[in-house]
């Protein structure tokens, strides 16, 4: 039996020329330390971070298979560019805010912890590569193709869900997908399953009938 898996955060962002999202960054992993001295001379807890991102830092998509929808809380999430990288899109204009101090080095050692407990930071992002627009979608899954952060081709618009549902509806493909970037992950799960994910609207986009 088909799962829905969909949420409430809120996604429906205004179109503009350039966008502006408050997206999650991935800084890396956390090294904690219980004796940092502030301005006051007395000693706290504080942390650094392993890749740590900057006010005016051009930054990527993170396409990491934790990057659900819900695990974001409906944010995107985004990261330093590595070697060959297609992924950057877009440049961070607003100083970072911790969320939840991470307890120790190790509660925050890899992105799925972080997601978890809310160990990372935010900020604002100045949204490029074309995008004009970011929406919230439904993506129905067809049991053999994931939905990748930042790869196109594997979702098609379900006309079906879309004129449905009265809203953006997509559902995983094996290719032609054209016009959008998803922003999150949705595995390759029981055909039906219902997620869902941000998208960047880029262009003209390809649909297919649906179900």
């Amino acid at each position: 039996m088909a799962t829905d898996y969909t949420t409430t955060y809120a996604g429906n962002y205004p179109g503009a020329a350039n966008c502006k999202i408050t997206c999650i960054l991935n800084d890396g992993d956390p090294t904690v330390s219980t004796r940092v001295y502030g301005p006051d001379g007395l000693y706290t807890t504080g942390l650094t971070w392993s890749a740590e991102l900057y006010p005016g830092d051009y930054v990527a998509i993170a396409n990491d298979t934790a990057v659900t929808f819900d695990a974001c809380d409906g944010l995107p999430v985004v990261e330093k560019a590595v070697d060959k990288d297609t992924l950057v899109i877009g440049k961070i204009i607003s100083e970072p805010v911790l969320q939840v101090m991470p307890p120790s080095s190790t509660a925050g050692n890899s992105l799925t912890k972080r997601l978890a407990g809310r160990y990372y930071r935010t900020a604002l992002v100045e949204i490029m590569g074309g995008i004009t627009k970011i929406d919230e979608a439904i993506v129905q899954c067809n049991g053999s193709n994931a939905t990748v952060p930042g790869v196109t081709t594997t979702l098609n618009l379900n006309i079906a869900d879309t004129y449905a549902n009265h809203k953006l509806c997509f559902i995983q493909a094996a290719s032609n997908g054209a016009g959008y970037i998803p922003f999150h992950y949705v595995p390759a799960t029981t055909t039906g399953d219902t997620h869902t994910i941000l998208v960047g609207i880029t262009g003209l986009m390809y649909s297919a009938t649906g179900s």
